[in-house]
């Protein structure tokens, strides 16, 4: 029988982390799954409201809503960024959403997991 050193200190933290992020991990549903949204909905993310485009193959994709924007005094363009860029996930019909990339006005988001997991 051979002797094993316990783990030192670093590789328990190590395991402890590692099994930590397991818990908090979210598993991608497949995107056949996700609602499909109707046309009239309006949205609001970070201020900025947004109207649906289109919804294909799961994904969607949200425009800005220029009037009710511009009588808010949001800068649409900084707002689509920061959505794009900071947030992880957003959440629209029960489901929470990723920003994949955006255009102009328009906002690209792909479905990840209902939001009651």
């Amino acid at each position: 029988m051979k002797f094993t050193p316990p783990p030192s200190a670093e590789q328990q933290l190590e395991t402890q982390v590692d099994q930590l992020k397991q818990q908090f991990k979210r598993r991608q549903f497949p995107k056949k799954n996700a609602p499909v949204l109707p046309l009239d909905l309006l949205v609001t993310i970070s201020g900025c409201t947004f109207g649906l485009h289109s919804q294909k193959d799961g994904r969607l994709v949200l425009k800005a809503d220029k009037a009710i924007n511009f009588d808010k005094g949001i800068n649409v363009l900084r707002s689509v960024s920061y959505i794009a860029g900071a947030r992880d996930s957003v959440s629209i019909a029960g489901w929470d959403w990723r920003p994949t990339h955006f255009k102009k006005d328009k906002l690209y988001l792909r479905p990840v997991a209902p939001s009651d997991l």
